[in-house]
């Protein structure tokens, strides 16, 4: 039996649905709400393992502020060398939020790029520029993270060999260390369904 074991923690806060998700998400404009973390943190606290890597996904688990951060990470109480991963949108975070979640634990953060066009944005439902996720990729550099990664959507609508390039020298330029690449699969009860 293999001793590492790692937690996934879901914030399925999100300021919009992208009309390609069917996660269970729920509205976040106004951040994630303290009686959400408080459960995870009742639920963190009936493990008794230390995680080698921590995960915040979603979602946006960037909405959530640098204390709440902070809080579940103390309370995981990952091993002194874990991999802490946070999942972020690029137009949710500023260079001060990236400071924080970095001082707060982060040693990892991964950003939904998903494009450089700005119409298959528009066409995705998402709420970044390809401007904006350029500036969030800087900042997370300015912040310190020296583990960015990045997402790639391929086969989406329009879809060219240029955008796929544009897409991979934004992320490369930004300074990606990993990049994850990710088909368009159309999901019963999304908008791209109906």
């Amino acid at each position: 039996m293999s001793d590492l074991y790692g937690i996934y923690l879901h914030i399925p806060y999100c300021r919009a649905k992208c009309r390609y998700c069917d996660f269970y998400s729920a509205p976040g404009a106004r951040g994630v709400p303290q009686a959400y973390v408080s459960a995870l943190l009742r639920e963190l606290a009936k493990n008794d393992r230390r995680p080698d890597t921590l995960y915040f996904g979603g979602g946006t688990p960037a909405l959530l502020s640098p204390a709440q951060v902070e809080s579940l990470i103390a309370a995981a109480n990952p091993l002194p060398e874990a991999e802490i991963t946070l999942e972020a949108n690029p137009d949710v975070v500023m260079q001060e939020s990236l400071e924080g979640f970095r001082a707060a634990g982060v040693t990892r953060i991964s950003f939904g790029v998903q494009s450089a066009s700005n119409a298959q944005l528009r066409r995705l439902g998402r709420t970044h520029t390809a401007e904006g996720a350029a500036q969030a990729l800087a900042w997370a550099r300015a912040a310190g993270f020296e583990e960015i990664c990045g997402d790639i959507m391929l086969a989406l609508p329009e879809y060219s060999n240029a955008e796929f390039d544009a897409t991979l020298a934004l992320l490369r330029d930004g300074g990606c260390t990993h990049i994850s690449a990710y088909l368009l699969k159309v999901e019963p009860g999304t908008a791209f369904y109906r």
